[in-house]
């Protein structure tokens, strides 16, 4: 998932915060409510300088307007988040950009001197797109990396934040080149000569440098924006734009079923639709994905899919939880037997618990009796119960006098 923290504003010259790092933590601590604990990533945008898409291609300065009252410097903030999140079984890290550059940055003028910046033939800067009301100019990724550039970026950022190699994970937006060809050009930079293929194999050794230091970088597409697919070396893409005739396996490459960004963003205390999102479509693709894990032979078969989920309702077991657990949710008012996982044959009685829509509470609901491995559940309209074992029926005794 992704956390949009700031925009630039003003041509980049001021922000605007969606979220500091305190408000982030409070958001993350009810999306692992919401997600039932799962093992979750979270990518930040707008972490640095004024937010997102500003100063570019610097990586050197944590946003002064999100920092902790309580804390010295933004950089302080940041990493006190990440660790925090580990807490709520969710591994924090950043979204940063290897492409664009733009002229307010503190590497601007030295990447124009050494011909990093895209030029034309006559040795000008190429625009790119405006991003945020500002140009940008994309860089040359064989000249950075011949430069030793590249990995001066990447080596001052995990200095700065050591935090990121224990997650293990980096997101790179716009990692791409196609977009960015030059009308009759087969070059990222006319001015160099550089050819595409020599930019792919600067990005392929990018994504081979972050892994050297045992961190995965994911972006954004896989097929249609470069000439590489970067099958084995890119783990996940935000976008999936591969054609449906084309059968990748999850544990190889995949997408994720819930993104987060634009909720969070449009409503980051009620969170509106990404309760629903988790049951209808997370849940049951963690479910799917954890099943064919170890062999990619065992998909679920389509019976197995009827008893998780049926139209805008579903059942599905949890199984990254260290005890059985179900969760059930419909759209609608809903009354349903549904039929219980082989491994829940000797369960008896069930404990519910409602799971408010915001991630701010788990109330008590009574419990649920198993009658030859089903579960009759009713359900109000967008309701989400979590289901677990309980133990036997308590029986009280009176006394006599």
């Amino acid at each position: 998932m992704k956390m949009f923290l700031a925009s630039k504003a003003d041509g980049g010259r001021s922000c605007k915060v969606h979220l500091n790092f305190e408000e982030a933590l409070d958001v993350i601590r009810r999306l692992d409510v919401i997600t039932c604990g799962v093992p979750k990533v979270v990518y930040l945008v707008g972490w640095q300088f004024n937010g997102h898409d500003s100063k570019y291609p610097a990586l050197s300065e944590v946003n002064v307007r999100l920092k902790r009252k309580q804390d010295a410097t933004a950089l302080q903030s940041l990493r006190w988040l990440i660790r925090e999140g580990r807490r709520h079984n969710t591994t924090i890290s950043l979204h940063i950009n290897l492409l664009d550059a733009y002229e307010d940055s503190p590497l601007w003028v030295e990447y124009v001197e050494r011909d990093i910046i895209a030029k034309d033939k006559e040795g000008k800067p190429l625009k790119a797109e405006i991003w945020g009301g500002q140009q940008s100019y994309a860089l040359s990724y064989a000249r950075e990396w011949d430069t030793g550039l590249t990995a001066r970026r990447i080596d001052g950022l995990l200095a700065m934040i050591p935090e990121l190699k224990e997650g293990g994970t980096i997101h790179i937006d716009a990692f791409q080149t196609r977009m960015y060809r030059r009308r009759n050009e087969d070059t990222l930079s006319p001015y160099l000569g550089y050819g595409i293929e020599k930019e792919t194999e600067a990005q392929r050794r990018i994504f081979r440098y972050f892994r050297d230091q045992r961190i995965d970088a994911t972006s954004e597409f896989l097929a249609t924006m470069r000439e590489d697919w970067f099958i084995g070396l890119q783990p996940m893409c935000w976008g999936w734009d591969v054609p449906d005739s084309i059968r990748l396996p999850p544990r190889l490459i995949c997408s994720t079923p819930m993104r987060a960004e634009p909720e969070i963003k449009a409503d980051h205390k009620g969170l509106v639709g990404l309760q629903e999102q988790f049951c209808l479509k997370a849940a049951p693709w963690l479910w799917s994905n954890y099943l064919s894990h170890d062999d990619e032979r065992k998909v679920p078969a389509p019976e197995e899919w009827i008893r998780v989920k049926q139209l805008d309702s579903c059942c599905v077991p949890l199984p990254w939880r260290k005890k059985r657990a179900l969760i059930a949710f419909s759209r609608l008012d809903y009354d349903h037997t549904w039929a219980l996982p082989a491994d829940w044959s000797g369960v008896k009685r069930v404990r519910l618990q409602v799971i408010a829509p915001d991630g701010s509470s788990v109330r008590d609901a009574g419990s649920g009796t198993v009658i030859g491995g089903k579960l009759r559940l009713s359900l109000k309209p967008c309701e989400v119960l979590f289901i677990t074992e309980a133990g036997p029926k308590q029986t009280s005794s009176k006394s006599s006098k």
